[in-house]
């Protein structure tokens, strides 16, 4: 028998297995309350210039240009730990917020996986851990690139 625990809901009794936060009944709750919670940040604190730019063509482009060139794998952790892993988002080094005439820089745009692009958010709250971070990034782009010898790009 499977290794079980109690669902991740509060007061709720169910076991699910290992590895599974919700009881199937608080799986539809969960997503229901994500919506609506989605909703309303969209609303009333998410910059809307920026909703607007990612929601755009060039982006989508420029998105699906950086993902290629980075063969769709996570540049910080190949780089830094020799890990091929699948990257399914693309991080500006230097924000939108700060420059947004680099928001299709490819030089500025680097492939990662959610769970780095979650971590580099983290070391972003910090001006140290972010100015580390930034450079960081800019040389696993440059150490990549050298690697492979990518072109035109």
């Amino acid at each position: 028998m499977a290794m079980m625990k109690f669902c991740n809901r509060a007061g709720c009794n169910k076991l699910v297995p290992l590895g599974v936060k919700y009881c199937d009944a608080h799986t539809v709750v969960r997503a229901a309350e994500n919506k609506e919670r989605q909703k309303a940040y969209d609303t009333y604190h998410r910059n809307q210039e920026a909703k607007a730019f990612y929601n755009s063509r060039e982006w989508q482009y420029t998105r699906v240009a950086v993902l290629a060139r980075d063969n769709n794998i996570d540049i910080y952790l190949y780089v830094t730990e020799g890990r091929v892993i699948h990257a399914d988002t693309v991080h500006h080094i230097i924000e939108l917020s700060e420059d947004y005439t680099k928001r299709c820089d490819m030089d500025n745009l680097i492939s990662v996986s959610e769970t780095t692009h979650s971590a580099i958010g983290v070391a972003y709250n910090d001006k140290k851990k972010k100015a580390y971070m930034q450079e960081k990034l800019r040389e696993c782009l440059r150490e990549y690139k050298n690697r492979f010898a990518v072109q035109g790009v």
